[in-house]
């Protein structure tokens, strides 16, 4: 049979979500559509946005189709430790219009590692910011807390988490509860941090954290301790979505803001 089972994207005819045998898909599409369509409608047109927990990407290709035509985003970088989700995320991004995806998508490209050379360069012509085109999608096979360990939050407004029901990994949730440094420059690569990792807060540029929840006791005692931490967090909305009525089961949708 095919490698692949395919999903139209929720927003518009816009492109479609592969899935192979080895990649993790929602029961219920059509409900997951809705909860999909509501987290990208959380984004404001024009922001950065990491995702972790990716899977296929389900999440932020959503988001990067649903503003293709007003304000496009400006990228999306999405990781996952499952190896088999780069081959369904690869073909998804293969799929969507050159103008969403920018033509010269790389799947295996990680963050790009800058000589002195580029570097003096890059000052010259004050060009420290990623090339928008060139990398304004990626994917990086890692874990959620090896994924914000090589930078993958850096310079992002908006972070997507969708944790498994245990929740988040404690790495993750203690780099997320860490007050934001006021001198901590914004950059959106790790080479041009002027202190040293075990100092750098990795996600001190998101002001939006959109977590996505199928555990709901894990998802409370996530939000307890971001919401005590001197992070500046605070809970802005709460959705609940039924997708398998007769069930106890519950996915949550909550938004957090920096104060």
């Amino acid at each position: 049979g095919p490698e692949f089972i395919r999903e139209p994207i929720p927003v518009g005819d816009k492109g479609f979500l592969f899935f192979s045998p080895l990649c993790f898909r929602q029961g219920n599409m059509d409900g997951f559509d809705i909860l999909a369509t509501d987290v990208a409608k959380y984004i404001p047109g024009g922001s950065r946005v990491c995702e972790l927990y990716a899977g296929v990407g389900l999440l932020g290709l959503t988001a990067l189709s649903y503003h293709a035509d007003s304000n496009p985003l400006q990228w999306v970088r999405c990781s996952d430790e499952t190896p088999a989700n780069l081959r369904s995320f690869t073909r998804s991004i293969s799929s969507l219009p050159d103008h969403i995806s920018g033509k010269n998508w790389n799947p295996r490209k990680q963050q790009k590692q800058f000589t002195l050379g580029d570097m003096m360069e890059m000052m010259e012509s004050d060009k420290t910011s990623r090339d928008d085109n060139k990398e304004k999608i990626t994917y990086e096979v890692a874990s959620a807390a090896s994924a914000l360990l090589s930078g993958q939050a850096l310079g992002a407004d908006i972070l997507i988490v969708d944790p498994p029901r245990r929740g988040l990994e404690d790495d993750v949730l203690m780099e997320l509860c860490k007050p934001f440094n006021p001198n901590q420059e914004m950059v959106e690569n790790k080479d041009f941090l002027n202190i040293p990792d075990h100092k750098v807060c990795w996600t001190n540029d998101v002001q939006t954290l959109i977590y996505v929840s199928c555990g709901f006791d894990a998802l409370a005692r996530d939000t307890e301790k971001l919401i005590s931490s001197r992070a500046g967090w605070k809970l802005e909305s709460a959705t609940g979505y039924i997708l398998f009525p007769g069930s106890d089961h519950v996915e949550t949708v909550c938004v957090f803001k920096r104060r």
